[in-house]
């Protein structure tokens, strides 16, 4: 129960969210996929990070 609600905290539904929009605009072909892959691993990163900081 303690995981769900963490997965249900602002950052996370932020972070979820960015990387669908990135991925739905690759799979359409509305983003180059390299542009996407940065984004999303610059995103996950950044999440995770701040998370093992804690």
């Amino acid at each position: 129960m303690k995981e769900l609600k963490s997965l249900l905290k602002v950052k996370s539904l932020m972070t979820l969210s960015v990387m669908g929009v990135f991925a739905y605009m690759a799979v359409t072909k509305q983003l180059p996929t390299e542009v996407t892959a940065s984004t999303i691993t610059a995103v996950t990163t950044y999440y995770f990070t701040k998370e093992n900081l804690k």
